[in-house]
């Protein structure tokens, strides 16, 4: 049942979205603006798109490989299921399934293979974070931030001044910054983390306190899993790369549809898409994805036609869409996997994983 509150929920945000970001859309000049884009721009967005698949991969093996030896076909396998889930189903479940694969190709426990999935999230974190530290350095306006009234519809225009824009940039840089140092002392002196998390949230709450140790203790056992150091420094740097892959692929997409930006322009971009597209949603993020390109858009390239910037957007989000399917495809009837078996199994399991012993 929960299941599908979840999807219904996803759905519903999904047309909230579409609703609010789409309505009054001039659709003869989007299509337009598509008809005119730039093919062989287009062709070269896909080069580091393709190539972010196996980096992917590449840095998952130094976590996996500490606990199993797996085949890179396995954990590819495994990954490129789980992200045509998250493409197909509802509430990000794509993220379970790639554990419940790896469970299948491999015998793994799913305890631990849910696990490993988990730590590969948090070693993707230290990509996304230099990304976001890019984009809160770069771009630093020093004149008011507006979002005509027009992109959602709004009653009059949406305005950030400078100063609150340097607010939140400080923050978020503080905030960055907490996280990574936070992940290298887990790494280096679990104690020392736990004594000071617990001296300072226990001045609020115990309960609070004890539930902040927990979340900690079990990010520290994840990151011992690793072999050596350089095992970790290994896996970070294949997420940097694999992060970094992104920009090239958006400078080349900004580049078919003749925007003129910024350099700073894919930084910002792609650090509003990862906030918008990592909470539950509809599938394949519809909405989700389209928002964060044409908000990005209309604060860093005043002069763009709003209907350009959708139609940026909608090839995007299309763009990445056929290389997933064809994977994810491919990699189900190669291992003779059903989606929606795998969705329902995984689900459960999933609730049930974290009691387990990893």
């Amino acid at each position: 049942m929960k299941k599908y509150v979840q999807g219904g929920i996803g759905f519903l945000l999904a047309g909230l979205l579409l609703w609010v970001l789409f309505r009054g859309t001039d659709w003869g000049e989007v299509f337009e603006a598509i008809q005119g884009v730039s093919i062989g721009w287009l062709i070269a967005a896909h080069v580091p798109l393709l190539i972010m698949f196996p980096t992917r991969i590449q840095r998952w093996t130094y976590i996996v490989r500490a606990t199993q030896s797996v085949s890179f076909r396995d954990m590819f396998s495994a990954t490129q299921i789980g992200f045509l889930a998250n493409f197909t189903l509802p509430g990000r479940v794509g993220e379970a399934i790639r554990a419940l694969v790896l469970t299948r190709l491999t015998g793994i426990k799913f305890s631990k293979s849910f696990a490993l999935v988990a730590l590969d999230r948090v070693t993707d974190l230290f990509g996304l974070i230099a990304i976001m530290g890019v984009a809160v350095f770069a771009y630093r306006p020093v004149a008011d931030v507006v979002i005509p009234a027009a992109t959602f519809g709004t009653p009059s225009d949406i305005v950030f001044t400078a100063a609150q824009y340097k607010a939140g940039a400080i923050f978020m840089c503080v905030f960055l910054a907490t996280i990574v140092a936070t992940f290298v002392l887990l790494y280096m002196n679990r104690e020392f983390v736990l004594r000071l998390s617990n001296g300072i949230i226990g001045l609020v709450s115990k309960k609070v306190a004890a539930f902040v140790g927990g979340m900690l203790n079990q990010f520290a056992d994840g990151l011992h899993v690793f072999r050596s150091p350089s095992d970790m420094a290994k896996s970070i740097g294949f997420s940097l790369v694999t992060w970094g892959l992104t920009i090239p692929m958006l400078i080349c997409l900004m580049n078919a549809f003749h925007i003129e930006f910024a350099w700073y322009t894919p930084f910002v971009m792609q650090s509003l898409l990862a906030v918008a597209i990592s909470a539950p949603g509809a599938p394949g993020f519809v909405g989700q994805f389209h928002v964060p390109l044409v908000l990005t858009l209309v604060m860093l390239v005043p002069d763009i036609d709003l209907n350009h910037a959708k139609a940026f957007a909608i090839v995007t989000h299309l763009v990445q869409l056929p290389p997933v399917f064809a994977l994810g495809v491919y990699f189900l009837a190669k291992n003779r996997l059903g989606l929606f078996e795998l969705s329902s199994t995984g689900g459960k399991m999933s609730h049930e994983s974290p009691g387990d012993e990893a």
